[in-house]
């Protein structure tokens, strides 16, 4: 895909959907290496960022500095989460958290969306640990076994 229309054409206007991307024989994302933000190559880097989002819209990124064990205990905390029944999800909808460091909501708002994205999330902001266990939900606390 060139340019960003050309991807919003293909999936959206076209019919094709995000399945279509992945039918159409794409066997890799751009990788783009962060380690290099700090030296010579910063401003290719911030290119390399612009033009995969603006044309594909995802990337991956390598050499971030992020310990492997962190971000699998990150995946296993949002996975415990989002496999929570929805009455207990609900609680924490961003329009009536008892917690003002946890948002829980969806993307899928076609009336105010250029493009759907059909995805939920949770935002859980970190202040230090004591008040982030009291508020935070129950399943997301083992994280701090590997923040620690």
């Amino acid at each position: 895909f060139d340019n960003e229309s050309s991807l919003f054409n293909f999936v959206v206007r076209d019919g094709n959907g995000v399945k279509g991307i992945v039918d159409s024989g794409i066997s890799k994302i751009p990788p783009i290496d962060l380690s290099k933000l700090d030296g010579p190559d910063h401003d290719e880097v911030v290119n390399q960022i612009v033009r995969a989002a603006e044309t594909l819209g995802f990337f991956q990124v390598v050499n971030h500095g992020v310990p492997v064990q962190l971000l699998d205990s990150l995946k296993q905390t949002a996975h415990n989460f989002f496999s929570l029944p929805a009455e207990r999800k609900a609680v924490y909808r961003k329009e009536v958290s008892p917690s003002p460091l946890v948002k829980y909501g969806t993307s899928f708002v076609p009336e105010k969306e250029r493009a759907l994205e059909w995805k939920d999330y949770i935002s859980m902001a970190y202040t230090n640990d004591d008040e982030a266990l009291q508020q935070w939900p129950g399943c997301c606390s083992s994280i701090f076994e590997d923040i620690t």
